[in-house]
């Protein structure tokens, strides 16, 4: 079992779990394939969208049990 940081806007987080998907990494594959069921992401989200210039600085969601 691993444990991933996922650094996404808040917006992009709850648009991801408005669909019923993670999303990080702007689209790419890569880091989600590494992950594993059982695997923990949590994300922490520095901005409120994209290209904001105000911190938001929090974690915005965690997903306990990822299942693939």
């Amino acid at each position: 079992m691993s444990h991933w940081l996922g650094v996404v806007s808040a917006e992009h987080v709850r648009r991801g779990v408005g669909l019923g998907i993670a999303q990080i990494g702007h689209g790419k594959r890569a880091g989600l394939a590494r992950m594993a069921a059982g695997d923990t992401l949590v994300y922490y989200s520095p901005v409120e969208r994209l290209g904001d210039r105000t911190p938001l600085r929090q974690f915005a969601r965690t997903a306990p049990s990822w299942t693939t």
